[in-house]
């Protein structure tokens, strides 16, 4: 396991339609906005999800893109975290 504790930031252009936002992981911060959905990784939180067996993904944006995928978000990009905490600043 990776002990870095990276935060890794996405955006994710649309979503499946069995896509649930109250659903969503503690270790996910989401946001939608008009460009669609922007999201964070907890590093804190997913550490401790992965020692006890509930978040398989490693700390590796592609492992953490499946891991959206999974969940029901499409059409996903790594972004840096300046852009994704800047945009927060204007809700």
């Amino acid at each position: 396991m990776s002990h870095t504790r990276c935060i890794f930031c996405f955006r994710a252009e649309s979503v499946r339609s069995n896509f649930d936002e109250n659903q969503l992981p503690d270790w996910l911060e989401v946001r939608a906005n008009w460009q669609g959905y922007r999201v964070a990784t907890q590093p804190w939180v997913a550490d401790v999800a992965r020692e006890i067996g509930l978040l398989l993904a490693d700390d590796t944006p592609d492992d953490w893109i499946r891991h959206l995928e999974s969940l029901g978000l499409q059409e996903i990009r790594q972004i840096s975290c300046q852009d994704y905490y800047e945009d927060t600043l204007y809700w």
